[in-house]
């Protein structure tokens, strides 16, 4: 085999030696890149930590502001005009629910012409099998300008129908005993109209954040749903007199 010469020895020992050293021209572009990463890295760190420690100072919001998400739209009651509007979401099988309608209407005689109160269904279909035909029959009297005569039977005898596997033949009797038109009734019932209307509500309600029935807003904003009549009252009174 033929020996390299001298001139091909120092051109591959040249090569050989050039190969382990980095480019300048590639090794500081790098060099650089690495900085503005680990400086972009530190500014985010800092600017994260800056919003926890802010967030977890700021002080927590007694009640939140849900105006903007409950409609004054729906069946009510009182001053149709009044400024202070009290809407209550309603579950026509919650035993809460009943006891607290007569403080409502209470509220609604005295002071009616100061407030609107607004009715919306939040019916809690797991807990309550009638729940939902119960909405559904109050909807169908409705659109026979019988709701708030079978609101008020379908609340005041709740143990009567409450637990029943066929609850629809006793809504038809209070429908019979209210007068309606039977065979409309039927109908309406089951009618799209009056279930869109229903699942609108319940929207509504899970929008609001709405965890348990019956719950209160006034103007927006949640009301503690307090036993003590009285207490329930005066926070009703004293927002009203809050927006003469």
């Amino acid at each position: 085999m033929p020996k390299a010469s001298s001139s091909q020895k120092q051109r591959s020992g040249a090569r050989g030696r050039s190969g382990g050293r980095k480019n300048p021209s590639v090794a500081k572009p790098l060099a650089i890149l690495a900085a503005v990463v680990v400086v972009a890295l530190g500014a985010a760190f800092y600017l994260q930590r800056r919003a926890d420690d802010q967030a977890a100072s700021a002080p927590a919001s007694s009640s939140r502001n849900t105006g903007s998400l409950i409609s004054p739209q729906g069946w009510s009651k009182g001053n149709s005009q009044a400024k202070a509007v009290l809407v209550e979401f309603v579950d026509f099988q919650c035993g809460a629910c009943a006891s607290a309608s007569s403080r409502v209407a209470n509220i609604a005689r005295k002071h009616g012409s100061r407030l609107k109160i607004v009715f919306k269904h939040h019916p809690m279909r797991r807990a309550h099998g009638n729940a939902m035909i119960a909405a559904q029959a109050a909807e169908a009297a409705g659109l026979q300008f019988k709701f708030w005569e079978m609101h008020d039977l379908l609340l005041q005898r709740q143990p009567e129908w409450a637990k029943v596997p066929d609850a629809q033949t006793i809504f038809l009797r209070y429908a019979a005993e209210l007068q309606l038109n039977l065979a409309r009734f039927r109908r309406d019932v089951w009618s799209r109209e009056v279930r869109e209307k229903i699942n609108r509500d319940i929207l509504e309600g899970q929008m609001a954040q709405v965890r348990s029935v019956p719950a209160f807003f006034l103007n927006g904003k949640p009301i503690s749903n307090t036993r003590d009549e009285v207490e329930f009252e005066q926070s009703i009174v004293a927002a009203i007199r809050s927006l003469q």
